[in-house]
């Protein structure tokens, strides 16, 4: 089940419009078994600023068959184009 949110922090604005630049669809803050994500692009979950040792959350989105990918808004703010690469190549 797929719910949208309408708050946005300073680094998933940046993502999401490095993602529109791109050509890059996608989802933000969307929940995936009751589980709010910020960013939803195939199989792919992007966590901005979120906690990687938060294991039953990971959990739930693993056993969704997805792929999990954590930044900070530091990387996205200081690497973005690293950021955008590392995405692109895992939609290969």
């Amino acid at each position: 089940m797929l719910l949208q949110k309408k708050y946005f922090t300073k680094g998933e604005r940046i993502l999401g419009r490095l993602l529109q630049e791109n050509h890059i669809p996608f989802k933000t803050k969307v929940k995936i078994n009751n589980k709010e994500i910020d960013f939803l692009i195939k199989d792919i979950v992007i966590e901005i600023d979120g906690h990687p040792q938060n294991e039953k959350k990971n959990e739930m989105i693993s056993l969704g068959g997805y792929q999990l990918l954590h930044f900070t808004n530091k990387e996205i703010l200081n690497n973005r184009f690293q950021v955008v690469n590392l995405i692109k190549d895992k939609l290969k």
